[in-house]
């Protein structure tokens, strides 16, 4: 195997973990408290494929939202402490670390006491502004279940269009999620109705970004799939049970 490749592949999987599926609540978003979980995600690209064990936690100082997963050729762990408050996901703490023929490591830390969130990124920390809708790159995709499942109590099933703020180093975008259709994807636990969105980019970028969410699932992310040129990458949920929330 090419070592380019062997090295390329885990860093991909990586950042596709962390960039995709998240919403911007609204401010008349009710108070939620979510579900723990514990759900196995599969990614495959280039021929080979990572397990990936996902769990939310629910603690008495709030969420634990971890993820850990490994092949031949990597690991990959990833933790978010976070609150929740109206339905928005305020963040604490983020880490995310991948061993494989490269090592790869960043952390955002959220101090609204100073009025700064920290981010790590590439052996550098830089300082921003801190805000109450900026997420990190993994609890953001918690924010989407809030999002989404604020918008069907609400009457909407099916918002056409979601966005969000994220934190990633010295960089603070904001993102958009554009619905494409309502789809039924057959899947290990059978036939499923997900609302497919894709995130919006530039015409001429090379690269596409979609995720299948799943409404009868607590909105979980059934599929997710990034093509860069020829290469694809695709994420997809094999298992998932789902916990009584505690009221906080």
């Amino acid at each position: 195997m090419d070592t380019r490749i062997a090295a390329g592949w885990p860093k991909m999987i990586g950042l596709l973990l962390l960039s995709l599926c998240s919403g911007a609540a609204t401010a008349d978003t009710p108070a939620i408290v979510l579900s723990p979980y514990e759900a196995t995600y599969r990614t495959k690209a280039m021929g080979m494929t990572m397990t990936v064990e996902r769990k939310l936690v629910q603690e008495a100082s709030g969420y634990r939202l971890s993820s850990v997963g490994s092949s031949f050729l990597a690991s990959l762990t990833e933790v978010a402490h976070f609150d929740l408050k109206e339905g928005r996901i305020l963040g604490k703490d983020y880490s995310y670390e991948l061993k494989s023929l490269v090592r790869r490591r960043r952390e955002v830390v959220f101090q609204p006491e100073r009025g700064i969130i920290k981010s790590l990124r590439k052996d550098v920390w830089t300082e921003h502004p801190w805000s109450p809708d900026v997420l990190d790159q993994f609890s953001q995709q918690e924010q989407l279940r809030l999002d989404l499942r604020a918008a069907a109590q609400a009457g909407n099933n099916r918002p056409q269009e979601l966005s969000f703020k994220v934190v990633d180093g010295a960089r603070m975008k904001t993102r958009v999620l554009e619905l494409v259709a309502e789809e039924t994807l057959t899947t290990p636990l059978g036939d499923l109705a997900t609302l497919h969105y894709r995130q919006r980019r530039a015409a001429d970028s090379g690269r596409s970004s979609d995720v299948w969410i799943a409404p009868s699932l607590d909105f979980m992310m059934v599929l997710t799939q990034h093509r860069e040129d020829d290469s694809l990458i695709e994420i997809a949920l094999e298992s998932v049970s789902v916990k009584p929330s505690q009221a906080q």
